[in-house]
């Protein structure tokens, strides 16, 4: 059962991290080439969009990863493979609650002027990318950890 929700993590941790490129390397770059306003308004649209998938990815991951961790022998070095790859989804949720889910918001409800939004969306994306940068991370340990759990059996 543990290989079984270890592919399940796996795959979640690849699937969000898709996800997250794609909303940095097309979306991201559609939102900034957008006039500041026109941009809030099409956000408004686009991200309740954006949230299912990112939803659907990211828990089975995180959940599994959580599981496979609690499960993994105390003294392993799959237990700490896995640890990293919570600890790093753990990140990526907090990060989103506190600082993108607000600014989404914020965009969504048009409440900053041009100038502001600007500065908001491009730091909005310069963080984006540290969560693309957690997730690739995070799935190199959870093929670590998978990989020594089953070796290791």
């Amino acid at each position: 059962m543990r290989q079984t929700i270890s592919t399940i993590a796996i795959l979640g941790i690849a699937a969000f991290a898709g996800n997250m490129l794609n909303i940095g390397l097309s979306h991201a770059i559609y939102w900034q080439s957008l006039e500041p306003k026109e941009f809030m308004k099409f956000f408004a649209i686009d991200f309740p969009l954006l949230l299912a998938p990112t939803a659907v990815t990211l828990l089975p991951a995180w959940l599994g990863s959580l599981f496979v961790f609690l499960k993994s022998d105390k003294k392993s070095e799959s237990r700490k493979y896995w640890r990293i790859v919570f600890w790093g989804l753990t990140v990526t949720i907090i990060q989103t609650s506190i600082y993108h889910l607000p600014m989404n918001l914020d965009f969504m409800a048009l409440k900053y002027d041009a100038i502001t939004a600007t500065s908001k969306l491009n730091g909005w994306i310069i963080s984006h990318w540290i969560r693309i940068g957690i997730s690739i991370i995070s799935g190199i340990y959870a093929i670590k950890g998978f990989q020594k759990s089953t070796y290791n059996q």
